[in-house]
């Protein structure tokens, strides 16, 4: 079925910030993941890399976001593309930070503790 209702995404919890998959390839978004996060005022998501492009929206709030060397002040309407295998975290501000995101299903999240694997959003 090409519909799904909002009650019915999945939702993951990494770390206190929400992950809501609102398309996946298990329900069908083969080609394109969907997904909202939502960060906590003062939370973050941890450093980690990709072996695709990581692209999102800032919808509401922001905070600062770090690609490699590079620090930005990011908030509604901006938008990120991060190079594939570039080192990137967000440290959202007093706000949060609710962010839009797509990415190719079964992207592979390397993160800094020498872990790597496809999050369940992705696969």
């Amino acid at each position: 079925m090409p519909y799904e209702r909002a009650e019915d995404h999945p939702t993951f919890d990494l770390g206190g910030t929400a992950v809501i998959s609102l398309v996946g390839p298990s329900r069908g978004g083969v080609e394109c993941a969907l997904y909202r996060v939502e960060v906590p005022p003062g939370g973050g998501l941890p450093p980690h890399r990709h072996d695709h492009l990581d692209t999102f929206a800032v919808m509401t709030g922001g905070g600062t976001f770090h690609i490699d060397d590079e620090i930005s002040e990011i908030g509604p309407g901006d938008s990120v593309v991060v190079p594939i295998g570039a080192q990137h975290f967000l440290e959202a501000g007093a706000e949060g930070a609710l962010l839009m995101v797509a990415m190719l299903p079964g992207t592979v999240m390397f993160r800094d503790d020498g872990s790597e694997a496809v999050p369940p959003w992705l696969s």
